[in-house]
């Protein structure tokens, strides 16, 4: 492998990670980045998850000595993800994802309209949230994220916001941190599932982990002084990059 090659992953998973860490969105930019360097789109998919994984565990790192990582809803958001990851991860080579694709665009898109005309979601912490039927709801929907994420995984990260955000109510630093834990479980799943299928590119995955850790670090360092209104907006450019991407491609 070129040396050109894995410096390339490691500075572009530095920049991707500072804010994908608070918004999601890593993956937009390190995937078709992996492609372009020549890995075929499953291992460069495989490649993505295991380099990931440097994201979820710095992250985690920072924002447990900050405090801010709800476990239990971690963890109700975790165990669907991993079920649905490990099921997402065996079927990616079996199926197409056009139909999919179609499903993600809409959400977002929804989303994005949600967001604009509620200023004030994800700035402001909800009320309590621990219902059966919110439960219900999350698990469901965290499921359907754990499917993505093991399916293709960008915008993985930015799904679960989503789960924290609008079902139980998390501001958008609260979820970025609380999403570290469901974040770990997706990527050490997914890159195991693709390892085994031999779709793992470990000196490319090896230079993309460790970007994710420096990006990750930084990104989390400095989230409270951004605060919670510039996240936001740094979350809805995120979205409606990812509507356009996935709109425009063939």
């Amino acid at each position: 492998m070129e040396i050109y090659s894995v410096i390339t992953v490691f500075v572009m998973s530095i920049l991707a990670s500072s804010f994908g860490t608070l918004t999601g969105g890593t993956s937009l930019i390190t995937i078709p980045v992996l492609m372009l360097l020549g890995l075929p789109p499953h291992v460069a998919i495989g490649t993505d998850r295991f380099g990931i994984i440097g994201l979820g565990v710095s992250g985690w790192y920072k924002f447990q000595s900050k405090r801010l990582i709800n476990y239990p809803i971690a963890w109700m958001v975790a165990v669907p993800i991993f079920a649905g990851t490990f099921i997402g991860s065996n079927i990616v080579l079996q199926i197409s994802g056009e139909v999919l694709r179609s499903i993600v665009i809409f959400i977002n898109i929804a989303l994005l309209i949600f967001l604009l005309v509620n200023p004030r979601v994800g700035v402001e912490k909800g009320g309590d949230r621990n219902t059966v039927r919110v439960s219900l709801v999350g698990f469901i929907l965290s499921l359907l994220v754990g499917l993505w994420g093991g399916f293709y995984g960008a915008l993985t990260g930015t799904f679960t916001l989503y789960v924290l955000i609008l079902v139980y109510r998390q501001t958008f630093i609260q979820s970025a941190a609380t999403m570290k834990i469901p974040n770990i479980v997706n990527a050490v799943t997914a890159a195991t599932v693709f390892a085994f299928h031999g779709a793992v590119d470990f000196r490319l995955g090896m230079a993309m982990m460790g970007g994710c850790l420096i990006g990750s670090y930084t990104g989390v360092h400095f989230s409270e002084r951004i605060g919670e209104l510039w996240i936001k907006r740094a979350f809805l450019l995120v979205t409606a990059a990812a509507i356009v991407k996935l709109v425009l491609k063939n």
